[in-house]
């Protein structure tokens, strides 16, 4: 039925205020009991801020440029995404992240609802609204890291793995903590703001218990970019305003030192030395696709043909980044020079609006808006330095970038309510074409990201069962998900991997199942050295060694320093009587993969069946040496 003019009043008046709390704890939603619990529930729970954005009276607006920007890196994705080697599942999305057309979108949607919901008339209530909703969201994110910091898993996990709160991913919440911080910071510095003052502490907890050297550096541009700000609109004296920035350098350098989990992960290189490799294998694969890149999500498979045996030794090959961890690299991978510029001239935009918007706010609260919005931005763009984009972070910088940027836009509509006598007007009549437009696409987008999310618990329950050696329940629960996910080649890629496990203990029926979903995941994503190499574990141990051979021939070709082929190749060359052969590329996975035992254990037996106990006894010393059996 018609909804009433004054029903759609009332919510339009408190559309605004939701819009802000479910941005705002976007950071907290997680879904308990779900193989990967960080992305589809906040992808839902954002959809539905941008459904409550779509009742927002007008207010603030995107700048002409920026959206002719927005524009074209969209043209510039869609060319892209239709160039590359897999165009439906660089559309769709790939796990984890999903950002293929849906996520990407949500992204643009949630900046220009930013410019609507804090631009404007009502922007300053708005803003007040969102730092009320951001502090008990950044409160709970920090007790959440305080107690894993300690060693607790409040919500589960390994107790050997890198914790991330509710972002799933340490660095992820260290970048909302950043953000948090530069929101906070102002609010919370002047007068006797408690809760900002709360909220502040919050966020500086959260971003040094992260451990992330991206995120304490980020919040180290925080400080410099305040303090620059107030020195250079005088809001501050100059003096004040860089004595101010340099007390908070030095508490935050002391914080970082003195807290053990921040330490151990500042003065580690492990992961910086495989950044630098990371870097140059993209940059040769941007070289080799200068124009269209390789489209969203495709570089977790092409990267695997740059990785050299440095990185194979240093960083291993066992999970392929999906990322290049850099946002120029990013964009240049995903489309090419065109989406690179395209970024490049995005970012130039925003960082000139923001420079005009700060200039021209008349001092106080407007100017701290603005002020604290420029530092959560600046420090995200330098935090993607070595990090990526997500669902869990995207969103956030987003929505403050696009109030950051607002230009004033038409004024709200007036909604009196109807004169005595009188029937009231139906309020089809009054609403507006696009918000009718903006909540059809949200309900397309949630009639995509509802089942997927759904999937997640099938998922979880598939592959305890998998490992727990009940393929029944594993095989049916994975059929589930795939149901409510058929357009996800991962999903049928993680059912493969979840079968391959017991397939290589010999069990002819996981193989079974391991081939079917690596059919399914090739199919989607032919150049997936993951599927392929499934594939080839199903075949070799159903007994179809010559099939498992010629596949692992594929996958190397795609991924030549990868070590897990050559080790199963090594086992399929043997049972196929090509001795010379096995041995070879057991040596070539030991090379690729030193500190691994399994090549050695597997020559060990070779060489005993071979009736050469010597050899036998030197590689199960070596297999032994590195901890194997």
């Amino acid at each position: 039925m018609p909804v009433p003019s004054q029903a759609l009043g009332r919510a339009r008046v408190f559309a605004p205020r939701a819009c802000v709390w479910l941005l705002a704890c976007s950071v907290l939603v997680f879904q308990p009991g779900g193989l990967f619990r960080f992305t589809w529930i906040k992808i839902v729970w954002l959809l539905l801020a941008l459904g409550a954005g779509a009742l927002v009276p007008a207010g603030g607006r995107l700048p002409q440029g920026i959206r002719r920007a927005l524009w074209t890196t969209a043209i510039v994705l869609a060319v892209s995404m239709a160039f590359s080697a897999n165009p439906v599942a660089s559309f769709l999305g790939r796990w984890p992240r999903f950002e293929g057309a849906l996520v990407i979108t949500l992204y643009f949607a949630v900046f220009a609802l930013g410019a609507k919901v804090l631009g404007g008339r009502a922007g300053a209530g708005n803003w007040a609204a969102f730092r009320s909703a951001l502090t008990p969201a950044v409160v709970i994110v920090g007790a959440i890291s305080a107690f894993e910091a300690a060693g607790f898993r409040p919500l589960g996990g390994a107790a050997d793995l890198r914790p991330g709160a509710t972002l799933g991913n340490a660095t992820d919440q260290g970048i909302i903590g950043v953000m948090a911080a530069a929101v906070l910071a102002l609010p919370a510095l002047r007068g006797r703001n408690w809760p900002a003052r709360i909220g502040l502490a919050a966020a500086v907890l959260t971003t040094v218990l992260s451990g992330s050297r991206a995120a304490i550096l980020g919040l180290a541009a925080v400080v410099l970019v305040l303090a620059a700000t107030m020195a250079a609109t005088r809001t501050l004296g100059r003096t004040r305003a860089l004595l101010g920035g340099a007390a908070a350098l030095i508490v935050l350098a002391a914080a970082a030192v003195a807290i053990p989990v921040a330490r151990e992960r500042l003065l580690s290189a492990d992961t910086v030395n495989g950044r630098w490799l990371l870097w140059e294998e993209t940059l040769n694969l941007v070289l080799d696709h200068p124009w269209a890149g390789v489209g969203p999500n495709g570089l977790v498979d092409a990267i695997t043909g740059y990785h050299t045996l440095d990185w194979a030794v240093r960083v291993g090959t066992a999970f392929p980044p999906d990322s290049p961890h850099f946002w120029p690299l990013q964009a240049a991978a995903a489309g090419g020079l065109p989406l690179l510029l395209g970024a490049a001239l995005l970012a130039f935009l925003i960082l000139r609006s923001a420079r005009n918007g700060i200039r021209a706010a008349p001092p106080g609260a407007d100017r701290d808006n603005l002020a604290g919005a420029l530092a959560a931005v600046a420090a995200y763009g330098l935090m993607l330095l070595t990090a990526f984009t997500s669902p869990a972070t995207t969103p956030l910088a987003a929505f403050i970038c696009g109030g950051l940027v607002a230009t004033s836009g038409a004024a709200a509509p007036v909604i009196r309510p109807a004169a005595k006598g009188t029937r009231p007007a139906r309020g089809w009549k009054s609403f507006p074409a696009g918000a009718v437009a903006s909540g059809l696409l949200v309900a397309l987008g949630l009639g995509v990201a509802v089942p997927a999310a759904i999937a997640e618990w099938p998922m979880a329950a598939a592959s305890s069962a998998a490992a727990a050696g009940d393929l029944a329940t594993a095989e049916g629960q994975f059929q589930r998900a795939y149901g409510l996910r058929p357009w996800d080649s991962d999903t049928a890629l993680l059912a493969a991997q979840a079968f391959a496990g017991p397939a290589a203990d010999g069990d002819a029926a996981a193989a079974a199942h391991a081939i079917e979903w690596a059919r399914i995941s090739l199919d989607r994503t032919p150049g997936s050295s993951e599927a392929g190499l499934v594939l080839a574990i199903g075949y070799i141990n159903s007994g179809r060694l010559q099939q498992g051979k010629d596949t692992l021939d594929s996958v190397i070709e795609r991924s030549p320093f990868d070590s897990a082929p050559y080790l199963h190749r090594g086992i399929a060359n043997f049972g196929l009587g090509h001795v010379e052969d096995s041995i070879a590329d057991l040596a070539a996975a030991s090379e690729r993969a030193p500190e691994s035992a399994e090549p050695w254990t597997i020559l060990a037996r070779i060489y005993g069946r071979l009736g050469e106990p010597e050899a036998a006894g030197q590689a199960q010393a070596r297999a032994a040496a590195l901890g194997g059996r």
